[in-house]
């Protein structure tokens, strides 16, 4: 509230934000302590720290109501969750690390896909901090089409964890575990060096064939997974 501390109304959050979520989000409610609301200028100052917060990605409007002051803005929206020491990094689009939720298990709520990284669980990074190298480049790569594709608002938990293992030579070859439990074989991601089998179009093709007939796949058994990277015709691939 205006004058003091704000109180965050958790139905003005995004439907993706776990209500029981406060992380950096908690830090909004004491912008009231760091600005003048006696301040010609006090909107600006509002506006200077709330993008300060690593959740705010742009301030629309800022103004006074009956009961202290609201904003209209929008919120940063994870694209993936790298597991960390004590919990998951919630990592933007161009891989820097909005936020960290504790726990064994990512909720749901969020509809991003987990990543385990190679060299296993990472130190937990502070928010701002980005993620670098190669792995990260080539993940963020992959998730940047998935999203395009709106796979993880269109069918929530259906792709639910990002792999990756390398092949002998070291290129890295990425697969998508799913709802399913039919892995999903992706091959090499856009940012690698590495030559490619076939086009990311071919294998969206394929994706989405593989969506378009999910109903049907779930009744089916044994199948060890699924290479995208098959051309323009879904090829069950062997373990």
């Amino acid at each position: 509230r205006a004058g003091g501390v704000w109180s965050i109304d958790v139905g003005t959050l995004p439907s993706w934000c776990p209500h029981n979520f406060r992380g950096e989000l908690d830090s909004l409610r004491s912008i009231p302590a760091r600005v003048s609301l006696e301040s010609l200028r006090w909107r600006d100052q509002v506006r200077v720290e709330l993008l300060k917060n690593p959740w705010i990605a742009r301030v629309q409007r800022i103004e006074r109501i009956a009961d202290g002051i609201g904003f209209e803005g929008e919120f940063v929206r994870p694209s993936v969750g790298v597991r960390c020491e004590g919990g998951w990094l919630l990592i933007d689009g161009a891989g820097r690390v909005i936020d960290f939720q504790e726990g064994d298990f990512l909720d749901e709520s969020w509809r991003i896909p987990e990543y385990f990284p190679e060299r296993g669980s990472l130190y937990r990074f502070d928010p701002g901090q980005s993620m670098s190298g190669s792995e990260f480049s080539e993940l963020l790569s992959i998730t940047a089409i998935l999203w395009r594709e709106r796979i993880f608002d269109r069918i929530p938990g259906f792709i639910h964890e990002i792999a990756v293992h390398r092949e002998p030579d070291g290129t890295r070859l990425w697969s998508f575990h799913t709802n399913l439990g039919i892995p999903l074989r992706w091959g090499r991601a856009p940012a690698s060096e590495a030559p490619k089998v076939c086009s990311v179009e071919q294998k969206l093709t394929c994706l989405r064939k593989v969506i378009e007939i999910r109903d049907e796949l779930e009744r089916v058994e044994g199948v060890p997974g699924i290479n995208l990277f098959s051309g323009q015709k879904l090829l069950v691939g062997e373990d």
